[in-house]
C-alpha cells in the first residue's frame, strides 16, 4: 500500500511533520490537494501523499507534496482516506493505533461506517466521515459530512473547512450516508450517461456527430448555468421551456411514457438511486 520503506525520498522526509496526509492520491486525493493549496489551508511542503501507484506520486511531487510512509500519519494534524474499502485492513495495519489525541481522520470510503474505520484504527481514532464527487476537480463538489459522528465540533468544521476548498458541504446524518452516496457521489455519472444518450439520439435524428456533441453538451452547461445563477428551482426552468402543445412538451410526454414501466422518468430515476444506495449498503458489509 505504502511503498519502500527504504525510498530515499521516504527517508529524507522521515524527520518531517505533514500537517495533512492524503492516503491514495487519485481524483479526490489531488482535488483535495490542490484546493487546500489554493485557499490557504496548507502550503504544498506541508501535504504528503502516500500512494502505492509512481505515476501518482509523480503528481504528488510535480504539486510540491511530500512523499512519506504510514510513519508520518501518527505526528500529522489531518488524515484522509481517499482509497477503496476493501483497503482499509492493510492500511491499517501499517499505520498502528491512532490514539484519540492523534490526527483527525477524515474518510471518503463508500459504504464504510465511521465505527468500524475506528475500530479498524485501535477504537480511540477521530473519524469523519465525508463524501465529495467528481466536480470537486474542478472546485465545484458538493461533499456530506457525517453530522453525527462522535468527535467534536471543532472536528467537524475542520473536515467542512478542507472540503469547501473543492466546493460547497453539506451535514447529513451518518445513517444517510448511502443515499448521499447514490445522489451526489454517483449522480455525476448519471448526468454524464444521460448526455451520452442525449448525443447518440441527436445523430439517430440527422444531425453529423460533431453538431450533436456540440449542441447536447453546450445546452447541459448552458442549463447547469442558468439553474445555478437564477437559483430557480427546476420544475420552474423546465415549466419556462415547456410551451402547451409545443415541441417540448410533445418530447416529455414521450419521455414519460417510455419510462412508464418504472414509473415514469421519476420512477426510473428512483429506482437507479436505489441500485446505488444499496451497493454501498454492501460494500459496508
Amino acid at each position: 500500500m505504502i511503498g519502500p520503506i527504504g525510498d530515499p525520498e521516504i527517508r529524507y522526509f522521515a524527520s518531517m511533520i505533514p500537517r495533512l496526509v492524503i492516503v491514495g492520491f487519485g481524483n479526490v486525493g489531488q482535488a483535495l490537494a490542490r484546493g487546500a493549496i489554493a485557499s490557504g489551508i496548507a502550503a504544498p511542503s506541508e501535504i504528503a501523499a502516500i500512494d502505492p501507484d509512481a505515476s501518482r506520486l509523480s503528481e504528488a511531487r510535480e504539486l510540491g507534496l511530500r512523499i512519506v510512509d504510514a510513519h508520518a500519519i501518527a505526528a500529522a494534524e489531518m488524515v484522509v482516506l481517499a482509497i477503496k474499502p476493501q483497503n482499509l485492513a492493510m492500511l491499517a495495519s501499517q499505520i498502528g493505533t491512532v490514539h484519540a489525541d492523534g490526527p483527525l481522520v477524515i474518510s471518503v470510503m463508500a459504504g464504510v461506517r465511521s465505527a468500524s474505520i475506528s475500530a479498524a484504527l485501535g477504537a480511540s481514532a477521530r473519524v469523519v466521515r465525508a463524501m465529495p464527487n467528481t466536480p470537486a476537480a474542478v472546485r465545484r463538489g458538493i461533499t456530506a459530512i457525517a453530522s453525527d459522528a462522535q468527535v467534536t465540533e471543532s472536528d467537524i468544521l475542520r473536515a467542512e473547512q478542507l472540503f469547501a476548498s473543492v466546493g460547497s458541504t453539506v451535514r447529513v446524518p451518518e445513517s444517510l450516508f448511502d443515499a448521499v452516496t447514490a445522489v451526489s457521489g454517483s449522480g455525476p455519472a448519471f448526468l454524464f450517461r444521460f448526455l451520452e444518450a442525449w448525443t447518440y439520439a441527436a445523430e439517430e435524428i440527422g444531425l453529423a456527430p460533431e453538431i450533436a456533441r456540440t449542441l447536447a453538451r453546450e445546452t447541459l452547461i448552458g442549463a447547469a448555468a442558468l439553474l445555478d445563477e437564477t437559483k430557480d428551482e427546476p420544475e420552474i426552468l423546465r415549466a419556462k421551456v415547456t410551451s402547451k402543445g409545443g415541441t417540448t412538451a410533445a418530447g416529455m410526454l414521450r419521455l414519460d411514457d417510455t419510462a412508464s414501466r418504472a414509473g415514469g422518468v421519476d420512477g426510473l430515476m428512483v429506482e437507479a438511486l436505489k441500485a446505488a444506495r444499496d451497493r454501498g449498503a454492501e460494500l459496508g458489509k
